[in-house]
């Protein structure tokens, strides 16, 4: 059975009004933005107070832990810029002074510390090449 083309209208502009709906309201909900630490200390206040990832280098011999609230407080740095970091949970297995981190936290842009409860860690070493390790050679490939 046909439809009228009244009632083709009525839900063409029900499936419009609902596309349009999803598309203006919230379209950054659960979506973080991804940023280095220049980024951040160039424009803090576009930051302040609001979750973020940010991406930088532990800065060697700036770990401490304090041992009133067991957070962990270090500096993370990239292209030079440097920012605080408090970071309230244990430290994952792959984190070393002088790795990579991402982080997911918020700024105090007055104090410049990151706070933050999520890291991801690299740990540089592990994906080294062992030294005396056999090389891959590109020209001694199998041959069917």
């Amino acid at each position: 059975m046909a439809l009228n083309l009244g009632t083709q209208i009525g839900i063409g502009a029900v499936v419009v009004g609902a596309v349009a709906f999803l598309v203006f309201s919230s379209p950054d909900e659960g979506v973080l933005e991804y940023v280095y630490v220049d980024a951040v200390v160039a424009e803090p206040d576009k930051f302040a107070e609001r979750e973020f990832k940010v991406h930088g280098n532990v800065v060697e011999g700036t770990l401490e832990q304090d041992q009133s609230d067991d957070s962990y407080h270090f500096v993370i740095e990239f292209k030079g810029q440097r920012l605080q970091v408090v970071y309230d949970e244990l430290l994952p297995d792959t984190f070393v002074e002088g790795g990579e981190v991402v982080l997911t936290g918020t700024l105090d842009p007055e104090t410049m510390v990151v706070r933050s409860s999520e890291m991801s860690a690299k740990c540089p070493s592990k994906y080294e090449e062992e030294p005396g390790a056999p090389r891959k050679n590109p020209n001694n490939a199998q041959r069917s």
